[in-house]
């Protein structure tokens, strides 16, 4: 599966799934294809797109996903009856404030907008090659990177914060249960 549209129909294509709330799914990069992502697409700029994912009939967190790499885009009829069940049982309840406030401009800014909310993050990233997985508090933003006190599964936060490169990033998670949760037990 391959992205077929030009930048500027793929574009229109994103914005009518925003302006019409479609739930789809969004498959993810060749390097791995089996990995797509369900929900609905709240925002997007010439970089990222704002994903509420959603899981078994509940909103599981916000993803932010760099267009890059995005293969398509799909709105079945078996998305629409997943939309049709979530808003029947009245679980389409996207919080505006959240929306709004995050900016999507660049991975600097989309930090700094996290940082000033004071979400803890999921941030899957490559470094050499390699894929890193790193959750936790963002300290810190600058021009190249940006610094995740992360915590391990046990709730202790690393003696060094992980260094991430924002050229580097996959995806990044928030506000989603693990992280809301989560953070009340740290060590």
């Amino acid at each position: 599966m391959a992205k077929t549209l030009s930048d500027s129909e793929f574009n229109k294509l994103i914005q009518k799934h925003i302006d019409k709330n479609n739930f789809v799914k969004i498959y993810l990069s060749e390097e791995s294809p089996d990995q797509s992502i369900f929900g609905f697409i709240l925002k997007m700029s010439d970089e990222y797109l704002m994903v509420q994912e959603t899981y078994d009939f509940t909103l599981a967190g916000i993803k932010i996903i760099p267009q890059e790499r995005i293969l398509s885009i799909r709105c079945n009829p078996y998305d629409k009856t997943q939309k049709k069940i979530l808003s029947e049982e009245h679980l389409l309840k996207f919080d505006q404030n959240i929306i709004h406030h995050i900016s999507l401009r660049d991975a600097g800014t989309l930090f700094k907008s996290l940082k000033k909310q004071n979400f803890h993050c999921i941030v899957e990233s490559t470094k050499k090659k390699k894929g890193r997985f790193s959750i936790g508090e963002i300290l810190e933003v600058d021009d190249k990177f940006v610094f995740i006190n992360n915590y391990d599964p046990t709730g202790k936060t690393g003696k060094k914060p992980h260094k991430i490169s924002l050229k580097k990033i996959e995806m990044v998670t928030f506000n989603d249960n693990y992280t809301l949760i989560f953070r009340k037990y740290l060590k």
